[in-house]
């Protein structure tokens, strides 16, 4: 190409944006833009380039040479030769055999070839051929000449040039010359109106907003600067059609539907009351530079904060309010960022952009009709930007969802791309609901979170604890059933010796009339801790665990909150417990031999408690938290099941009794026909390893804290290794990786101990708190108890068989954490744990 010297010339707000991006990312194609025209019919590749170069002649926006002379900021100057020759190479296909797919490639590759910015034009043609009946017209622009609009109006110009050579005609070269916005825009950018319009767009952004999206998966890259990926979603006519007459029946634009649907979205799955989204105006104030080619193109980071409580016919007008005003105070987006830019370390005003390209691109080719399709590059850094193509009329309108890889995966993008489809589907029949109803999961996405919820199984529904234990005293009587140090219980003494309790209990003047009492048990790791828990259950109480070496003053609040009658305790803690009205009971001083070892006649019912126990109290006063027979007896079901514990099974105790885990070990040992081995506090402590070992345990549950420090060497007893209570680092997964089965198990004192459990294996990462226990349903939900689409964060609520009755003495904060709601048209009373979680497609948590 052969240039004359000319004059030189700013570079415009529109360019300088470019600019400094481009030059962040020196190295990559970031601002290549075009596509190629398909032309099905002959053409004279002579006569194209002729109509070319007249086209160059014509728009001197394609004659843009960037100089090495910069101006006062160190940016380059522009300048517009007067005479341009261009010459289009013709890449030939048509001898290959499948010349289509060839010449695909081909442009798709040339396409991604970077610009020289400075001293060479930033425009590339190539006239393609794949047949003597088809031919393509490869355009790549540098996206400082030119936006997307030009690219239409310069593909409607070059079509008409060339048709008029065709029949002998000459082209008219008249047309207004981008210098003037040149110099429209430098009058403009030291006029009073820009100064206010800065002020505007500096009230509006006081501070940068916070992301909406994070890099979570930037550590799988090792590159500083990270590529794209695009998917396509495309709206069929009759449908676009639809939302463009649903969009004038609420006095809108298309484009304002489409907007409000990504807020819907973005606002529900971040449960934010606001939304930052760049949009292109198209920023052409004179009608003259309506048919100029060039860049105007400025980007508004739109900032719309109207909660979830409106309808979207009021969100639509919301929009059409504040974009009507964001466009009367045009302004470049870098001057609107450079408060929050540090160096060359730019804060992003939004993560998500959107390009609403509904550009003319119908035109012929000497009679033949063309076809326009944009290309991508693939070094997109904005985590995603969305580009709406409405290029032919009675045509489906394609959308591309160009994302970092940083940010999102394909199957990620697909899953947005269907949720918005739901969104426009839904509001097409209820504009007037409130947004935060519509709907934002698919189809698919509800039958997926129904199958994974279908967790129903048969349990005996009409037994209590103390039935499960009694059938293994009738069926394996002499079997072990507990052991501390060098004593031991078979099933059938460790039941007498329950029931010598219970009928003990039963005849206490405190206790003789009561139904269902809360009695506290206050022991160290002994027998009778055990023979204490199942003689409460026999007389029909509930016992209240209280570990005697809490402070006097949260051993006190416990035993008044509960109001218990009775502190069952050990004479040696006697003398340290606080003044209640609890009547102490010292068990190895109690004279229980002289009671009945028969199983009391008392008949417990399921839906009585089972157990009280309180928790820590890390956020305010221990809570009381009130656990059924029912809930307790499907979890000794489902461990039996999962666990496969069996009469050759053996468990340590390792909890403490205050805690919800110990009763975890008791219900798997003792409910399942297994021993329950116990060992002195201080020698778990001490030594661990060598407990598991001497004992030969087969089933342990232990935290991540307590695993971590244990030698890595083989327990070949161990069957069932157990972690929870704390979340598990990928690391412990890999050192016990072994033959055995590591299980991740997760649940709140609120759902009877766990909730969910998940099977480790050697390549876990994280590992997931995995996937419900049986009769057990869990629920990922928003702020408005609405359920989240797979992927995406919420709320965890458990519902289930082993829900909890409830706080005692706490109605209030009942009533908040375990609430009543419909969910996927089925009523259920869920318990909203307040932690975070998200489904995984493989249907963990």
């Amino acid at each position: 190409m052969n240039k004359k010297q000319f004059n030189l010339y700013p570079l415009t707000s529109s360019q300088r944006e470019i600019w400094f991006d481009q030059m962040l990312h020196a190295e990559v194609p970031l601002y290549n833009i075009g596509g190629y025209v398909k032309i099905p019919g002959p053409i004279n590749p002579a006569l194209f380039e002729q109509a070319i170069n007249l086209l160059v002649q014509k728009h001197d926006a394609l004659r843009t040479v960037l100089t090495e002379t910069k101006d006062e900021d160190g940016l380059p100057l522009q300048s517009f030769p007067e005479e341009v020759l261009v010459s289009v190479p013709l890449q030939d296909f048509s001898d290959q055999d499948d010349a289509e797919q060839a010449a695909l490639t081909w442009m798709k590759t040339r396409f991604n070839e970077p610009f020289q910015l400075i001293g060479q034009p930033l425009f590339r043609y190539d006239l393609v051929k794949t047949s003597e009946q088809c031919y393509y017209w490869l355009m790549q622009y540098h996206h400082i000449i030119v936006d997307g609009y030009s690219v239409a109006l310069l593909n409607r110009s070059l079509a008409e040039i060339y048709t008029q050579l065709a029949n002998g005609q000459t082209p008219d070269l008249n047309d207004a010359s981008y210098i003037r916005f040149i110099e429209y825009d430098h009058d403009y950018a030291a006029s009073e109106a820009s100064a206010k319009n800065r002020q505007y767009w500096t009230n509006k952004y006081p501070t940068a907003p916070e992301p909406l999206l994070n890099p979570r998966y930037r550590s799988h890259f090792s590159d500083n600067v990270v590529g794209s990926n695009s998917e396509p979603l495309t709206l069929s006519y009759d449908f676009y059609q639809s939302l463009h007459t649903f969009a004038q029946s609420h006095h809108t634009t298309l484009f304002r539907v489409l907007l409000g649907a990504l807020y819907v979205y973005f606002t529900r799955t971040a449960q934010r009351d606001d939304f930052t989204i760049g949009y292109a105006t198209l920023n052409r104030p004179l009608e003259a530079f309506r048919h100029t080619a060039g860049l105007f193109t400025l980007v508004a980071p739109g900032y719309f904060q109207f909660g979830t409580d409106l309808s979207f016919a009021d969100l639509l007008q919301k929009l059409h309010h504040s974009i009507k005003t964001d466009v009367a105070h045009p302004y470049s987006l870098t001057e609107i960022n450079s408060p929050f830019t540090q160096g060359e370390q730019r804060t992003r005003l939004f993560d998500i952009s959107i390009s609403y390209q509904r550009f003319n691109y119908d035109s012929q080719f000497n009679g033949f009709n063309s076809q326009m399709t944009w290309l991508l590059h693939s070094w997109e850094q904005s985590p995603l930007m969305i580009y709406v193509q409405d290029f032919h009329a009675q045509s489906d309108v394609k959308l591309d969802f160009v994302y970092n890889l940083t940010y999102f995966t394909p199957a990620e993008i697909q899953a947005l791309q269907n949720r918005l489809m739901t969104i426009l589907q839904a509001l097409l029949t209820n504009s007037s609901a409130p947004i935060r109803t519509l709907p934002i999961l698919t189809e698919a996405e509800i039958e997926q979170l129904e199958s994974w919820n279908q967790t129903q199984t048969n349990y005996p529904k009409d037994q209590t604890i103390v039935d499960l234990f009694e059938e293994h005293v009738l069926k394996t009587p002499e079997k072990l059933a507990v052991v501390f140090e060098k004593e031991q219980l078979s099933y059938r003494q460790l039941n007498a010796k329950a029931n010598q309790l219970a009928h003990y209990l039963l005849k206490h003047p405190t206790l003789e009339n009561a139904s269902n009492p809360l009695i506290a048990i206050a022991v160290e790791r002994s027998l009778s801790m055990v023979i204490g828990l199942l003689g409460i259950l026999k007389a029909g109480g509930a016992y209240v665990p209280i570990d005697p070496n809490y402070p006097a003053s949260r051993i006190a609040y416990m035993l008044k909150d509960s109001a218990t009658p009775v502190l069952l305790t050990q004479s040696a803690l006697k003398a340290q417990w606080p003044v209640s009205d609890s009547s102490v009971i010292c068990l190895d001083q109690a004279d229980l031999t002289s009671q009945s070892s028969q199983n009391p006649a008392r008949q417990i019912q399921p839906d009585e408690l089972a157990y009280l126990i309180y928790t820590s109290g890390s956020t305010g006063l221990p809570k009381g938290v009130m656990l059924e027979h029912r809930g307790a007896v499907n979890l000794a079901v489902f461990q039996q099941q999962y666990f496969q514990t069996a009469t050759d099974s053996r468990v340590l105790q390792f909890a403490s009794l205050s805690f919800d885990a110990a009763t975890w070990e008791v219900l798997m040992s003792l409910c399942s026909g297994a021993v329950l081995q116990l060992v002195p506090f201080d020698a778990i402590q001490n030594n661990l390893f060598a407990i598991l070992e001497q004992h030969a345990i087969t089933h342990v549950t232990l935290p991540p804290s307590a695993l971590s420090v244990l030698p890595d060497k083989p327990l070949p007893d161990l069957q069932y290794l157990v972690v929870a209570g704390e979340a598990c680092p990928p690391e412990l997964v890999y050192r016990f990786r072994r033959e055995r089965h590591f299980i991740n198990a997760y649940g709140p004192t609120e759902a009877t101990v766990c909730a969910s459990v998940f099977k480790c294996s050697p390549d876990s990462n994280q590992p997931p708190i995995g996937s419900p226990i049986a009769n057990t349903r869990l629920y990922v939900l928003d702020v408005n108890t609405q359920p989240m689409p797979i992927g995406v964060p919420g709320e965890l609520c458990i519902a289930g068989d082993g829900l909890a009755r409830g706080y005692l003495n706490r109605p209030e904060l009942t009533a908040e954490k375990f609430i009543e709601v419909v969910l996927f048209g089925k009523r259920e009373r869920i318990y909203k744990t307040g932690d975070l979680a998200r489904w995984l497609p493989d249907g963990n948590l």
